[in-house]
């Protein structure tokens, strides 16, 4: 970027993927915008047209994200974690408009604290509110496709607006409505009237359960969706999964379906891809399932 570039969107900086994905991978360079406001965000779509910056793409707090390993040019936007894409606004009736940048656990946390939720089982999962609606996020039962009633965003690749009201379908097992190259911006939500200390009391015991349960490292979660009638995490245990390593990589000893980097050091994106793809081949040879992976990466 030259400098009359950067006085004029200062809400970007070049970094590497690691610095910015929770597995810490990718040794590449990737521009880093993040927008505070509306009029942000139209100065980077003007700066896109004008071959200014590379293509656009949707990042949350990248929590199941893999980067590269080279400097191909890609920009990522970021919405800012404060401010009006962050911002939590009641509406009655137990709606809710929630800005796509706001993070989940603590989202939930500020509702029960209101006397709003039904979705403790969801608590403990990292990241925006942005990238949970993305992917349909769940867990113990839970789906966050259960409370939304509209999505409000932007399509990066044509510059046009988009939403989606409740009743359009388009929601499954870790599968959403919001094509790839839309960055939400806010969605309205709808919870339940409870107790505040009830509730507080579950995502407790959510916080607590994960803890018990999440392997050491950093990491992006679990690298597979779960097969029907199944689980990824069986599967690859019993194709011998647990303890397959590159570079600073493993497949974690408590969790077949999590590569750790016990090391919390800058890897290589490459690492990860030649595990998820010993992962694939091992359990397809050994019961004829071809794993679908959960992680996300850009297309470039």
């Amino acid at each position: 970027m030259t400098s009359s570039q950067d006085k004029t969107l200062p809400f970007q900086e070049t970094l590497r993927w690691s610095k910015i994905t929770s597995l810490r991978a990718g040794k590449g360079k990737v521009l880093v915008c993040r927008p505070k406001t509306s009029d942000d965000l139209a100065a980077l779509l003007q700066a896109q047209v004008a071959g200014q910056i590379p293509p656009l793409h949707p990042l949350g707090a990248g929590t199941n994200m893999l980067g590269y390993d080279d400097n191909h040019p890609l920009a990522m936007v970021r919405l800012a974690a404060a401010g009006q894409f962050a911002a939590i606004e009641p509406l009655g009736n137990g709606l809710f408009r929630i800005g796509a940048a706001a993070l989940l656990g603590r989202t939930l946390e500020k509702l029960a604290s209101d006397g709003y939720g039904g979705c403790a089982g969801l608590s403990g999962i990292p990241g925006t509110v942005g990238g949970a609606l993305a992917m349909n996020a769940g867990a113990n039962g839970q789906e966050i496709a259960e409370t939304v009633r509209s999505l409000e965003g932007l399509d990066l690749a044509t510059g046009q607006l988009w939403a989606w009201q409740v009743g359009q379908g388009g929601w499954g097992y870790r599968q959403s409505p919001v094509p790839r190259q839309v960055l939400l911006t806010g969605a309205v939500l709808e919870f339940q009237a409870v107790s505040p200390q009830e509730e507080e009391r579950k995502i407790r015991q959510e916080w607590q359960r994960r803890q018990r349960v999440t392997p050491r490292g950093a990491s992006a979660g679990s690298v597979f969706r779960n097969p029907p009638e199944t689980s990824a995490g069986r599967v690859l245990e019993q194709a011998g999964c647990k303890g397959l390593q590159s570079g600073i990589y493993c497949v974690s000893q408590q969790h077949a379906n999590w590569i750790v980097n016990e090391t919390y050091g800058e890897g290589l994106a490459e690492d990860c891809l030649i595990l998820l793809r010993e992962m694939q081949r091992r359990v397809q040879e050994s019961c004829g399932i071809l794993l679908e992976p959960e992680w996300r990466r850009p297309a470039r």
